[in-house]
């Protein structure tokens, strides 16, 4: 075990050791754990370490690997789990005052699977309070830091969650994403994350009120594209208890993963995703389709007719749809909320019901428009955030200045650090967020790649291609 560093190490790579028995489950978790306890209180990425039953499960693991009952890749594997995920027994505060003291009774689908599979669960990540917000500062739990400059936001609302993976505190964590939380965080983090096809993973176990029913996933942050792959295939599938979980059969997605992307067409979409876009991101963006050409893959622009009117729709109805599940506490416990948040909250009470089914008339037309690109293309790629990862103080005071000129973090359009992910939540295509390149201050830079419905593993085949290619995973934070 001595050989092993934590910051190098993935799935694929350490899994068939842990088979062979040549790596210790319980070394490995206690590995991890021991870097969770130097660096957590820098960079505030877990809210509940669950040591003790970690390392109770690594031991079990260790165990039946032994006696030959390997359960498969994720078997021994070390990871966390957003706060807004039920995990039975262990405390679940979804970044709120109001639920600091829940303890859930049962597991959330997706845990159930993660354990059925043998890995072993470390505790619990920070994320922005109700899942409601991109820079994961909570004024109850405090903020959690990027690790490649703690005066930065990681991202969020999965912002723990993106933090742990990149500061190497586990091999690989379960978020959700609403709006972007699970791809804004990985952009500014330097990670991977997968927002997958709407109803390909259940989000039965999900706190009531952290995310919008339509729009709402649960999703996959990891080092590599690979990584993501194995993790997908473990907890994606129907689920009795979620009705809006898919009976789409469940693939094996790593067998797409190093397939040749020669002639595969990637759609670029004009205007709406350039509007905001700072300078060096988008010279990362246009470098990163260079690489996908140098691939063998062609590139073109498409249009989608009505994707200006994504952040009405994502808000015309998204609030309606969060806001049923905190009528009783907006009723009993409005002072338990952020005033920022009860002030979002009051105001989506105020959204009529002619216009929460009218932005789901206009959201089919938009839809129809996406089909109809991707009946030409077989990727979309685009910037992920439109600037690198703000600082705190540029947060709290509501503006950057980049190229320039100042850049409003909210507008009449909603939040900036949102506003070109919520188009795949709106859709419910599957998306995943790459690192493309890092700004002049060392922070990194995150493109988006979107494809048809149930098709993640034409991401995993196109996105692992420009990960090898471009090699930017390769960087570590300096811790």
């Amino acid at each position: 075990m001595k050989a092993l560093d934590l910051e190098e190490l993935t799935i694929a790579d350490i899994a068939p050791r842990i088979r062979r028995k040549e790596i210790s489950p319980v070394e490995l978790t206690k590995r991890y754990l021991d870097r969770t306890k130097r660096l957590n209180p820098a960079l505030n990425a877990y809210l509940t370490v669950t040591e003790e039953r970690a390392l109770a499960d690594a031991k079990r693991a260790e165990g039946e690997i032994r006696k030959g009952k390997y359960r498969g890749v994720l078997h021994g594997i070390p990871f966390s789990i957003k706060d807004n995920i039920a995990t039975k027994g262990v405390r679940t505060t979804a970044g709120s005052k109001i639920l600091s003291e829940w303890v859930p009774d049962f597991d959330a689908t997706v845990v159930e699977r993660l354990r059925e599979g043998g890995a072993i669960i470390l505790g619990k990540t920070n994320m922005h309070e109700w899942a409601k917000g991109s820079n994961s500062i909570n004024p109850f739990y405090g903020t959690s830091y990027n690790p490649w400059d703690t005066s930065r936001i990681p991202g969020g609302s999965s912002g723990g969650s993106a933090v742990a993976v990149a500061a190497s505190l586990c091999m690989a964590s379960l978020g959700t994403d609403s709006a972007g939380s699970v791809r804004n965080p990985a952009s500014l983090c330097g990670t991977v994350g997968l927002k997958p096809t709407y109803g390909r993973v259940s989000c039965f176990g999900g706190v009531p009120g952290t995310g919008g029913y339509t729009v709402n996933h649960f999703g996959i942050l990891t080092k590599t594209v690979k990584d993501c792959a194995l993790v997908l295939r473990l907890i994606a599938g129907c689920d009795p208890k979620d009705p809006l979980s898919s009976e789409e059969p469940v693939p094996d997605y790593s067998k797409k993963i190093g397939i040749p992307v020669k002639g595969i067409k990637v759609g670029v979409i004009k205007g709406y995703f350039d509007e905001l876009v700072v300078g060096e991101v988008r010279s990362a963006f246009e470098g990163a389709l260079k690489t996908l050409e140098t691939l063998g893959m062609k590139t073109e622009e498409i249009a989608i007719p009505h994707i200006d009117l994504m952040p009405a729709l994502h808000t015309a109805t998204t609030r309606p749809e969060g806001n049923s599940d905190h009528d009783p506490y907006l009723r009993t416990r409005p002072r338990d909320y952020s005033p920022g948040l009860l002030y979002t909250l009051i105001a989506g009470l105020l959204i009529p019901a002619s216009v929460y089914v009218t932005a789901q008339r206009v959201r089919r037309l938009v839809c129809e428009e996406f089909d109809a690109a991707l009946g030409r293309v077989q990727v979309i790629v685009a910037p992920t955030v439109s600037i690198p990862a703000p600082t705190i103080e540029e947060c709290n005071r509501g503006y950057v200045e980049w190229d320039g000129k100042r850049i409003d973090l909210q507008d009449r359009c909603g939040n900036l650090l949102t506003r070109y992910t919520i188009p795949f939540n709106v859709t419910g295509l599957p998306a995943a967020s790459i690192c493309c390149g890092f700004s002049s201050l060392g922070l990194p830079i995150g493109m988006q790649m979107a494809t048809r419905p149930f098709q993640e593993g034409v991401l995993f085949q196109v996105a692992h291609a420009y990960e090898k290619a471009a090699e930017w995973y390769r960087r570590k934070p300096q811790l």
